[in-house]
C-alpha cells in the first residue's frame, strides 16, 4: 500500500526486506526516490505519479545497490539524480548482480537505471513549494545519501537508517555510526527508512537512532575486548557476540535472516578492528 506519510510525500513498499521507496510531489514536479528491484515496482511508482497529474521524469537514486536501481524501466528517459560515487558503485555491482541473477552483464547494464545528473557532495532540489536537501551519509555504502524535507521535517534515510532489519555494513561501521550521529542533530518528525516501518514522532525517532549507534558501538567494544584478550579467530569472535545479547527484542529474530545479518555486522566490525591492529 502506498501511504502518505506527510503532505505530498508517500512511502512505497517494495519486495526487499520490508523495503521502502518514496514519492515526493511538489507544486508542478514530482520525484521518485529509488525504484526497487523489479520493473513492476518502478512501474507502480510511475503510474502513481502520472495519475496525480505529474510527469514521471525525475528520479533520485540514493545509492547503487540492486534494490534501488533495477526497477526503473518505467523511468527510461527521466532525469536521474545521484551522487557521483554511485556511477562507480553501480559499475562494481554489475558482475556480482549478473552472477546472482543468472544474466549476462550487458543485460544487467540495460536493466539498471543509470544516473544522468550527478553531484559531489550536497544538492538542493527545488519543487516550487518545497526543497529537497540531499547530503552524504556514508557507511552502509560509500556513495549513499539521505534526503531532508524541511517543510514537513521528514527524512528519507535510505539504508543509512533501517528500522526493520539489522543494519547492513558494506563500507564502514565507523562512517555509518558517524552518519547516524549527524542525523540525530536534525529536527525529524517523520523518518522513512530503507527497510522497515516508517517512524513518526521525535522521541520515537531519536530512540531508534540512539539504539542503532549504541548497537554499532557495542559490537565494536565487544570485538576490541576479545582482540585485547588475545582472541584472533574471526569465526570465534562472530559466534561469541550473540544476537540475543545485542539486539534482544528490538528486531524479530525469525524474519529476514536476522541472526545472519547480525553475524555479518559483527564480522565486518571484526575485520575492521583486526585490520586497524595489523592482524592478518
Amino acid at each position: 500500500m502506498i501511504v502518505e506519510e506527510a503532505r505530498g510525500i508517500f512511502s512505497v513498499p517494495h519486495s526487499a526486506a520490508e523495503g521502502k521507496n518514496v514519492i515526493v510531489l511538489g507544486e508542478e514536479i514530482a520525484f521518485a526516490i529509488d525504484v526497487g528491484t523489479f520493473p513492476e515496482e518502478g512501474r507502480r511508482m510511475a503510474d502513481f505519479i502520472s495519475e496525480r497529474g505529474y510527469r514521471p521524469n525525475r528520479v533520485i537514486i540514493t545509492h547503487g545497490h540492486r534494490d534501488h536501481i533495477l526497477g526503473g524501466e518505467a523511468f527510461r528517459g527521466a532525469d536521474v539524480f545521484a551522487p557521483r560515487k554511485t556511477v562507480s558503485e553501480i559499475r562494481q555491482q554489475i558482475p556480482g548482480l549478473a552472477k546472482q541473477m543468472g544474466l549476462a552483464e550487458d543485460a544487467i547494464r540495460e536493466r539498471v537505471l543509470h544516473p544522468t545528473i550527478t553531484f559531489d557532495r550536497q544538492l538542493w532540489l527545488e519543487l516550487g513549494d518545497r526543497q529537497l536537501h540531499l547530503f552524504p551519509t556514508p557507511g552502509h555504502s560509500p556513495d549513499i545519501v539521505s534526503i531532508y524535507v524541511s517543510d514537513c521535517r521528514l527524512l528519507v534515510a535510505s539504508d543509512t537508517v533501517v528500522t526493520g532489519i539489522v543494519p547492513a555494513i558494506f563500507h564502514s561501521s565507523v562512517e555509518l555510526e558517524a552518519s547516524i550521529n549527524r542525523l540525530k542533530q536534525l529536527d525529524i518528525e517523520t523518518l522513512i527508512s530503507g527497510h522497515g516501518p516508517v517512524l513518526h514522532g521525535q522521541a520515537i525517532i531519536q530512540d531508534w537512532l540512539n539504539w542503532l549507534t549504541s548497537y554499532i558501538a557495542g559490537l565494536r567494544s565487544a570485538v576490541s575486548q576479545m582482540l585485547a584478550a588475545g582472541e584472533r579467530d574471526r569465526g570465534t569472535i562472530v559466534e561469541s557476540i550473540s544476537f540475543d545479547a545485542y539486539i534482544g527484542d528490538r528486531l524479530p529474530k525469525d524474519r529476514h535472516g536476522m541472526p545472519k545479518r547480525h553475524r555479518n555486522a559483527v564480522a565486518k566490525i571484526a575485520d575492521e578492528e583486526r585490520a586497524a591492529r595489523g592482524f592478518d
